[in-house]
C-alpha cells in the first residue's frame, strides 16, 4: 500500500508496535508518514549508491561477496517509532525532533552493503581498502561476543559487546552523488556470521521475539558460528604451515643432491691425487705438492661435511667416536708428512781411503 494512504492503526498493527508504545513515542503520525514519503521517492537514488559501494567493495581481493539493501519506508518509520520511545531499550535520544529534512543525517543505514569474507582475520585487509577509498562519519564498531577473545591491535576500532551477539565491523561511510550527503552503512562480516545473523534477524526482527527458548538455542547457534570461523582460520594455517613445510623439504632435498654431487667430485679428485701419489716413485717434491692437493680436498669434504649437519635434515658422516669420516684420510696424511719429514738415510756409498 502507498504511505500516503496508510493508516496509523494498520501501520502499528502491521508492524507489531502497541497503542501503549505509539502513544510513549516522541513523533507525530504526519511528521513519520512525510518521512516515509520522502525516503520513498529517493529510492531509485539510494540504490544507485548502494550499487557503486557495492562494486568498488567487490574489487578487494579478501571480500567473498557483496550484499546491499536500500531500506524499506515502512521499516524506516518502524524504527523511528521505537527510536523516539521514551525509556525502552532501544530509545536513542539522537532521533528526538526528526523531520523529512533532517532524516537523512540522523539515520545512517538508509543504505546498507554487507562485505562478506571466509576468514576471520581477511576483515583487516579489507578495512585498510575501504578506509582508502571512503571518509568514515565515525570511528568503526568492532562488534563482539560476550566472551570472545580479541588478541589483535585493534585500536583503529571502538570495540563493543553486541547485546545480540553479532560479530562484525560498522562503518559509516560519507558520500554525495548528487546534492545530499548520503550516509552508507557497511557491515564486513564472515560468511558464518552471515548465516547465522540472517536466521537471527528473521527471526526477532521486525517482531522483536523474547521467546526465552528461542533465545536459548540462537546463543548456540551463535556459539556455532563462532567456532565455526575458527576452524576456518585453523584449517587455513594449517594449509599454510604444511605448504612451507613442503618448500622446505624440496629445497633440502635438491640441495643433498647438489651436496652429493659436489661430494662424489671431491672423492673422485681424491682418488686421482691418490693414484698420482703411488706413480710419483719417491719424487719427493712431486709427492709433497700432491699430498697438499690431497689435504686440501680432504678438507673440503670435511668443511661439506659438516656443512650438511646444520640443516634441518642431516646426512651425517661420522663414525662411532665422533669423528667424520674423512678423519683417517687426515691420520694418514699426517702420518706420511711425518715420515717424508725424518732425516733420510743416505744412499750413496761412502768412499774407503785406506790408512797408511
Amino acid at each position: 500500500m502507498a504511505i500516503k494512504k496508510l493508516e496509523l492503526e494498520e501501520f502499528l498493527e502491521t508492524n507489531n508496535i502497541s497503542a501503549d508504545e505509539w502513544n510513549s513515542s516522541d513523533i507525530e503520525w504526519q511528521t513519520l508518514k512525510e518521512i516515509g514519503i520522502d525516503h520513498r521517492s529517493k529510492i531509485e537514488q539510494r540504490k544507485e549508491t548502494a550499487e557503486l559501494f557495492a562494486r568498488i567493495i567487490q574489487r578487494c581481493s579478501k571480500v567473498h561477496s557483496v550484499r546491499w539493501r536500500v531500506k524499506d519506508p515502512e521499516h524506516l518509520m518502524e524504527k523511528i517509532v521505537r527510536k523516539t520511545m521514551e525509556g525502552s531499550d532501544s530509545f536513542n535520544s539522537d532521533y528526538i525532533g526528526i523531520t523529512k529534512d533532517n532524516y537523512h543525517e540522523i539515520i545512517t543505514d538508509l543504505v546498507g552493503v554487507r562485505a562478506l569474507h571466509l576468514f576471520k582475520d581477511d576483515c583487516f585487509e579489507i578495512d585498510n581498502y575501504l578506509c582508502g577509498i571512503w571518509n568514515t562519519k565515525d570511528k568503526p564498531t568492532y562488534y563482539v561476543r560476550d566472551g570472545d577473545e580479541t588478541k589483535e591491535d585493534l585500536e583503529q576500532f571502538e570495540v563493543k559487546q553486541h547485546p545480540a551477539g553479532y560479530r562484525s565491523l560498522h562503518y559509516v561511510f560519507e558520500s554525495q552523488p548528487l546534492n545530499q550527503v548520503v550516509y552508507t552503512e557497511v557491515q564486513v562480516r564472515t560468511i558464518f556470521e552471515e548465516g547465522w545473523s540472517e536466521i537471527d534477524h528473521k527471526i526477532r526482527y521486525p517482531n522483536f521475539s523474547d521467546n526465552q527458548q528461542v533465545s536459548y538455542f540462537l546463543r548456540i547457534f551463535n556459539r556455532l558460528a563462532g567456532s565455526a570461523d575458527e576452524m576456518g582460520s585453523f584449517v587455513k594455517e594449517l594449509v599454510n604451515e604444511l605448504e612451507s613445510t613442503a618448500k622446505a623439504l624440496e629445497a633440502v632435498k635438491k640441495e643433498n643432491a647438489a651436496f652429493k654431487k659436489e661430494n662424489d667430485k671431491n672423492i673422485a679428485d681424491i682418488d686421482r691425487l691418490f693414484t698420482e701419489l703411488d706413480s710419483s716413485n719417491g719424487k719427493n717434491q712431486t709427492q709433497a705438492k700432491l699430498v697438499k692437493d690431497l689435504k686440501a680436498q680432504v678438507e673440503k669434504l670435511k668443511a661439506q661435511t659438516q656443512s650438511s649437519t646444520d640443516k634441518s635434515f642431516r646426512i651425517r658422516h661420522h663414525t662411532g667416536s665422533g669423528k667424520t669420516a674423512t678423519s683417517p684420510l687426515l691420520k694418514f696424511i699426517e702420518e706420511y708428512e711425518a715420515s717424508q719429514a725424518k732425516p733420510q738415510k743416505s744412499t750413496t756409498k761412502a768412499k774407503v781411503i785406506k790408512k797408511t
